[in-house]
């Protein structure tokens, strides 16, 4: 009976088993990666993806030769310098930094933003408007940017009241404040649509509207095509009367999406600073000029850091390059800076079943990807062979550095990469063997990603890596600073790659765990979401090589000479720095012709407007349309710079 009963039940328990087998092989998973293969050419193929970044079309993408050349390790030929992301509720490089009454890196800064303002507000009264009759003690404590108005003579403090405005203007009203107007009806596009076509974007106006995404998120351009499809009109002309004339009535339902007016504690110029670390030589001593009135003025290195990071944040070489300057496959064309993998906007990403996060809804600002209509994947890090690949040639073998944003999340924090070290394990096993290729393993039953991989892929192999990258330091007065200063920081991370017949890199799988399913059922492990390993980054991204080659990090020729530059530059310096006011219709309040009076803008006659989040005051629902936008970006002028750079090496 015994015997019979222990048949029975370990029947039943293989039925169950085998019920729950295929109800895993029946699972439906959304359709991106990690459970859809990235293609390997293409827009978002991931061999596009390394020609970009790496403005190689000879990138190393074979495993062998990876290890074979040594490149399982490798670091920049530069260490990157540290710094601050100098907060933007701290205005940037505007704050006295330790002067300042609240904590430098705090959490709840963001709420605190307005008392800054205050705080700047009293010290115009009680610093600045006195600032000749300051002691040399006191003159070192400025602000990085106050120092740079007094060198240049300039006791209105141009820049730095600028870099207070745009703290506060972005806090009270976020981007809202810099709006030129919206564009929600798009009653004018149709002009830019045939313009496209001129150009040979699309093959009809029609095209153009329904494809662009510069277009296609407007209402006019949405009725058009609509009334077209429902055949009510044959030509796009004959349309446009009548859609013009609903988009008028419909756009008086919609208001610009609100936003609160805190200021996130991580909002800053990380990008700047991350960005110029890499690329500028390390300012590693102060450097002092003599006043007019006969006092020196010291520039620490945090000074010069912060108002070298300022200069590189506001510089348009920040924007991508755009597709039409990227070749069939990928190449560069132009300057500026090219990224792997995407921001993951979602609040709350799921974790799979097997601990790894994922997108599972579509992005809830940009939707679905413009050119495939497929969901991004943005919220299972940077593609593992992606990640390989950029660290392989870009830090190995370029011995370049370039930017990492190291955590999937909405927050942005951008992070200067300079080192690299793998190692290998089987990925079925989670056993690390000194012997590489004994940690290739051909893919098969073991495999718990087997059913998500690349149909060219016929093995796997497992990596950790770890990764060394700067972190915020806060700044000092230090007179001499070296690399024993900066704040590093190393993580690990787990995935595998996927290789094909001839050891090529074709895909790989993020892992929260170094052992497989099998292996781990088999032994009798328990998953516990605290052991499990989030390290993958969002994204990473760098400047393209040449990237001076676009113009802007030279001295401006023409100025007047600066022949002792251990005093202040020529007063002459002062008008090109702050210029001139601009006329025009689409000239903004405050814009300059110098360097402190830059504005970027964004707007369809330039041929780069932005999309902007509308309410709909009916139903409550939010939709995405067209806008143009100005933001004052301000730029210190750029020989001082170069000057403060060159003496503080």
């Amino acid at each position: 009976m015994q015997k019979f009963i222990g048949r029975n039940l370990l029947l039943i328990i293989g039925l169950g088993l085998s019920l729950q087998s295929a109800a895993a092989r029946n699972k439906i998973y959304p359709d991106v990666y990690p459970y859809v293969p990235m293609p390997l050419q293409g827009q978002d193929g991931i061999y596009f993806d390394m020609v970009k970044v790496t403005e190689d079309r000879d990138f190393i993408k074979n495993f062998d030769e990876i290890i074979d050349t040594g490149l399982s390790s490798g670091k920049t030929k530069e260490k990157p310098w540290g710094a601050s992301y100098w907060p933007l509720s701290k205005g940037t490089i505007a704050d006295p930094f330790e002067e300042s009454k609240v904590p430098y890196y705090v959490d709840w800064s963001w709420v605190a933003w307005e008392q800054n303002v205050s705080e700047f507000e009293k010290r115009k009264k009680k610093v600045l408007s006195r600032v000749y009759e300051l002691d040399e003690e006191e003159l070192a404590r400025l602000a990085p940017s106050e120092k740079y108005d007094l060198l240049l003579g300039d006791l209105s403090f141009d820049l730095t009241h600028r870099l207070w405005d745009y703290m506060k203007r972005w806090g009270d009203k976020k981007e809202n404040g810099f709006k030129i107007s919206g564009l929600v009806t798009g009653e004018n596009l149709l002009d830019e649509a045939k313009r496209m076509v001129d150009l040979g974007w699309y093959r009809s106006p029609e095209q153009a509207l329904e494809k662009s995404w510069t277009l296609n998120t407007s209402l006019a351009p949405k009725k058009a095509i609509q009334l077209m499809k429902n055949g009510k009109f044959k030509n796009i002309e004959f349309a446009w009367e009548e859609a013009v004339e609903f988009a008028k009535k419909e756009a008086t339902n919609y208001v610009e999406e609100k936003k609160n007016s805190l200021i996130a504690g991580w909002e800053g110029i990380c990008n700047g600073w991350s960005t110029a670390a890499g690329l500028v030589p390390r300012p590693r001593r102060s450097v002092s000029f003599k006043l007019p009135n006969g006092k020196n003025l010291k520039f620490y290195p945090a000074d010069i850091r912060g108002l070298v990071s300022l200069y590189y944040v506001n510089s348009l070489i920040q924007g991508p390059v755009e597709w039409k300057n990227i070749a069939k496959d990928g190449l560069p064309k132009a300057q500026g800076t090219v990224s792997a993998g995407l921001r993951c906007n979602l609040k709350r990403a799921r974790k799979d079943k097997w601990g790894r996060l994922y997108d599972h809804k579509d992005d809830p600002f940009l939707g679905r990807n413009t050119f495939t209509g497929k969901r991004e994947s943005r919220c299972a890090g940077v593609h593992p062979a992606k990640w390989h690949m950029g660290l392989v040639n870009i830090i190995g073998k370029q011995q370049r550095s370039f930017i990492v944003e190291r955590k999937v999340g909405s927050a942005v924090d951008n992070h200067p990469m300079y080192k690299y070290e793998m190692k290998y394990f089987n990925p079925n096993t989670g056993t690390f063997n000194d012997n590489i290729e004994a940690n290739i393993v051909r893919i098969n039953k073991h495999d718990q990603f087997r059913r998500f991989r690349h149909k060219k892929a016929k093995y796997i192999v497992g990596v950790e890596t770890e990764i060394n990258y700067l972190d915020y330091g806060k700044p000092t007065r230090k007179d001499e600073t070296s690399e024993k200063d900066d704040l590093d920081v190393d993580k690990k991370m787990i995935y595998d790659l996927e290789l094909d017949a001839n050891k090529n890199i074709v895909g790989g799988q993020w892992r929260a765990k170094y052992f497989g399913a099998y292996e781990h059922q088999r032994i009798g492990g328990q998953d516990s979401p605290k052991d499990y390993n989030h390290n993958q980054p969002d994204f990473f991204w760098l400047l393209t090589k040449n990237y001076k080659d676009a113009g802007g990090f030279d001295d401006v020729e023409g100025l007047e000479s600066w022949k002792d530059k251990s005093t202040s530059p020529p007063s002459s310096w002062k008008k090109k720095a702050i210029g001139t006011p601009k006329q025009g219709p689409y000239v903004q309040k405050g814009e300059t012709d110098g360097y402190h009076g830059f504005h970027f803008k964004k707007t369809l006659r330039l041929g780069a407007p932005d999309n902007c989040r509308y309410a709909n005051k009916k139903t409550g629902e939010f939709e995405t349309f067209l806008c143009e936008y100005s933001i004052n970006m301000p730029q210190p002028l750029i020989n001082i710079v170069n000057t403060l750079v060159e003496r503080a090496k």
